[in-house]
């Protein structure tokens, strides 16, 4: 038996791919995590269904995906990349923030501006 007819017999594992997808103009929404396993998201209307459910979007279903920086819309799935970000939107047009840095803004320290306590002599 012959190494190369051994993994002919093999399938394929299935695509999956990992991504984390804003709210299209909302500055505190620190991202969702959405998971493409290949087999479940057939169509790119199917993975817009599921990231109208994880991102709880108060503009109702998301109908477009875009790009953080540039706001570039993505129209198909093999358009996504795995490890990627992503804004989801509705009808609106693309706003443009900085979503890349949401969720590390929320983790900075708070600046400590005045410790020094004076004393008061009455």
């Amino acid at each position: 038996m012959s190494g190369t007819g051994a993994r002919a017999g093999h399938r394929a594992q299935p695509v999956v791919k990992s991504v984390l997808v804003y709210r299209n103009g909302d500055p505190f929404f620190a991202g969702r995590r959405v998971v493409i396993h290949e087999k479940k998201m057939s169509s790119f209307d199917v993975f817009l269904k599921e990231v109208t459910g994880g991102v709880q979007a108060p503009f109702g279903a998301v109908r477009n995906l875009y790009t953080p920086r540039t706001g570039h819309r993505i129209r198909k799935l093999d358009q996504i990349q795995s490890g990627g970000n992503y804004v989801a939107g509705g009808q609106e047009a693309f706003k443009k923030l900085n979503y890349l840095d949401i969720g590390d803004i929320k983790k900075r320290p708070m600046e400590v501006v005045n410790t020094e306590v004076k004393q008061i002599i009455f």
